[in-house]
Order: structure tokens, then C-alpha cells, then sequence
């Protein structure tokens, strides 16, 4: 059963959608359906969100919605496949799927969040997971990270020895053939744009080898 993840469907008239959530449901999982943002509790934090996105308009909508009212979630998106879906870090999910991975993905980011600890300490900033936010040590500036750019740097952090994109889709981003994503590339870039001096030359988040790097030293 899932714990601290509570799934939210936001969709109206889905037919992929309905059948998935009966499914679900099923195996057990609780899930919240609403055909209208308004309908939600607002700030939404610490949930798996999953949206329809069938024209430009609801694309704006659900943009404006995650920017100001989402915090701390894994979003699914199924959407028209005419669209260019520009949100940073969602889960793009297409039919046919296999529904064993999807219900393991959706335990494997359940886990995830129950792990994380509470402050990770960096060289140059401190991390915290639960406010998904670096504190730079000298200045005690702040600023806010997404729940994927959190899980890399404190993954990065612990891995020593390196990661090839291939370990950081699949124990990171839980990239697998039922999912399609932002690049990889980008992610690391939008990161190095929050702390590196210049992000066109980084020196803490490195690709080295093909492996990539979080220098803490």
C-alpha cells in the first residue's frame, strides 16, 4: 500500500485515464479524482499527480497550477499527442503501458520520499529535502530546487565514484520504457544554473568519462 504519496487524478471524460485509476484502485491505492483545479486544497504538496492535458489552454492552466500550488510532487501527464508539453520534470505517460512498471514506479517514488533525510550538507550550500530548497553557507541565500533536481544532487552527493546517465534515469529519475522525459541534459544544466558561479563551466556538478560527478571538496 502506498504511504506517504496520496494520488490525485485531475481529468475530465479520459477514458485511458478512468480505466487506469480502476486498475489502480483495485491493487489498492487511494486516489482523489476532481475534473476542476478549483476543487483541490491549496498548497498541493507531497503527492502523485495525475493530469490530463488535452488543448494549449489547459496546458496554460495546468502550468500556472504547478508554478503557484504544487510543491514536493510527482506529476504524470497524459496528454494530446499534438502538444508540446514544456513543464519541467513531469512524467509523460502514453498507452500501451505495462501496468507491474507503473505500479512499481509509483511505489519506487512512495520510497523515495520516505528516505530522503531531512539537510544534506554540500561544500558550498546545505540541501534541504523537505523544503526542496540550497542554502548557500556564506550568504544564507536561498533557492528552491523541484523534487528531481533534489534527488540528484543528494544521489550525486552519495555516489562517489560517478553515474552514467543510464544510473541516473533509472535510480533517480525511474526512467523506464513506459515513460517519456525531459532530457537528462537539461535537468543538469537548469541545476548548474542554480549553483555554479558559471554554469558554462561548471566545477561542482562534472561530467567526467561519461560519468557525472558532484564535487563536495
Amino acid at each position: 500500500m502506498l504511504n506517504k504519496k496520496k494520488i490525485i487524478a485531475i481529468f475530465n471524460k479520459n477514458f485511458f485515464l478512468e480505466e487506469l485509476i480502476v486498475i489502480l484502485e483495485d491493487e489498492g491505492f487511494k486516489i482523489k479524482k476532481v475534473n476542476d483545479f478549483h476543487k483541490l486544497d491549496k498548497p498541493v504538496s507531497n503527492k502523485i499527480l495525475f493530469i490530463d492535458i488535452d488543448s494549449k489552454k489547459k496546458l496554460e492552466i495546468v502550468k500556472k497550477f504547478i508554478q503557484l500550488s504544487v510543491s514536493n510532487c510527482s506529476i504524470f501527464v497524459i496528454h494530446n499527442e499534438n502538444l508540446k508539453i514544456d513543464i519541467e520534470d513531469v512524467l509523460l505517460l502514453k498507452p500501451p503501458i505495462i501496468f507491474k512498471e507503473l505500479v512499481n514506479q509509483l511505489y519506487k517514488i512512495s520510497e523515495k520520499s520516505e528516505n530522503l533525510s531531512s539537510v544534506v550538507r554540500l561544500k558550498y550550500f546545505q540541501l534541504d529535502l523537505k523544503k526542496n530548497q540550497i542554502i548557500f553557507n556564506k550568504t544564507n541565500k536561498k533557492i528552491r530546487l523541484t523534487e528531481l533536481e533534489g534527488r540528484l544532487l543528494k544521489f550525486l552527493s552519495e555516489n562517489v565514484n560517478g553515474s552514467t546517465k543510464q544510473e541516473l534515469l533509472s535510480k533517480v529519475w525511474g526512467h523506464n520504457k513506459l515513460l517519456d522525459t525531459h532530457t537528462l541534459e537539461t535537468l543538469i544544466y537548469r541545476l548548474r544554473k542554480k549553483i555554479e558561479v558559471n554554469p558554462n563551466e561548471p566545477k561542482l556538478l562534472v561530467l567526467t568519462e561519461k560519468k557525472y560527478f558532484f564535487i563536495k571538496n
